[in-house]
């Protein structure tokens, strides 16, 4: 009797510990393949069908049919746009611009923008070592933008970083919105759906670039990276993102990110060393800097009482 509460908490535990895995990889082949593919629009429908295909195949065998009422069909909806169109597409291409390890550091401040929003949706106002923890973790992302350095590569890499700020921004609103219909209906429907229904609308809007994109010139590294994308990024880790926020709330679901930073980091250094990415990565003093304020602050507010 005593180890049933404790068997979920190792599976839950696991579960973090494969997003984990699974972001580090991401922030690095995903990378390889919004460099090949150079068009974050064609990238973005193209892991979007192969989600949705493979979503399609497991419906009505391992994902159950969906029994959505219409509220909450519009509901997915809302959460489609901010998946796919908006939060897939401001990452590959922040992430065409920018480098891995910073792509990793701003998505670990999932759990800020987390806590503000459900503070607002709450109507609760933070704490004081809260509101702190959050003006240190910030203040880590300034060290890595860097806005005092001029230049043609800074300003490229902190263009590319802007627009992933956008992307977690949206990854906040999903993350919140998701966790109301995730704690209701089942969490791979609510997934596929969520995916499916993002593609659907940015289909139209991406046809004509689909239409006369050269495909024949993507790399062997860009088509690798797609298929990651697919079956790991969009796949697996949603659904285990999802699954998670069926059992946590969503500031615990969004401290899986804090480990990302460190783990991106020395799987970066892994792969520069292997020759898979190229020397310049961004990770000297100020970048190291930067990561250490930025989950410092990260922890603070969550170690800060209410």
């Amino acid at each position: 009797m005593s180890q049933n509460p404790v068997k979920p908490k190792i599976y839950l535990y696991l579960f973090m510990s494969l997003h984990v895995l699974g972001a580090a990889g991401t922030f690095i082949f995903s990378k390889a393949a919004a460099t090949s593919f150079a068009n974050p629009m064609v990238l973005t429908v193209s892991r979007g069908l192969g989600c949705a295909a493979i979503f399609l195949l497991f419906t009505g065998w391992k994902i159950p049919r969906p029994d959505f009422t219409l509220k909450e069909w519009l509901g997915l909806l809302g959460l489609g746009i901010l998946l796919v169109p908006l939060n897939q597409y401001c990452f590959l291409k922040g992430l065409e611009l920018s480098v891995p390890g910073h792509s990793a550091l701003i998505y670990a401040m999932t759990p800020l923008g987390v806590l503000l929003l459900y503070s607002v949706r709450m109507r609760k106002m933070p704490s004081f070592g809260k509101l702190s923890g959050v003006l240190v973790a910030f203040s880590g992302v300034v060290v890595v933008l860097r806005p005092w350095v001029s230049g043609a590569q800074v300003t490229e890499l902190r263009t590319g970083d802007l627009w992933l700020i956008c992307a977690v921004f949206c990854w906040v609103l999903y993350t919140v919105f998701a966790s109301d219909i995730c704690k209701k209906k089942n969490a791979l429907a609510v997934t596929a759906w969520s995916l499916i229904l993002g593609v659907l609308i940015m289909l139209p809007m991406a046809a004509g670039s689909m239409m006369t994109f050269d495909f024949a010139a993507v790399s062997k590294a860009g088509w690798f990276g797609l298929g990651y994308m697919i079956v790991i990024t969009s796949t697996v880790m949603m659904i285990l993102w999802n699954v998670l926020l069926q059992h946590l709330t969503p500031v615990q679901v969004a401290i899986t990110t804090n480990a990302q930073p460190p783990a991106t980091t020395l799987l970066v250094a892994v792969a520069v060393a292997a020759g898979v990415l190229s020397g310049d990565q961004d990770l000297g003093a100020l970048f190291i800097l930067g990561m250490v304020l930025s989950l410092s602050g990260v922890i603070i507010t969550q170690k800060a009482r209410d």
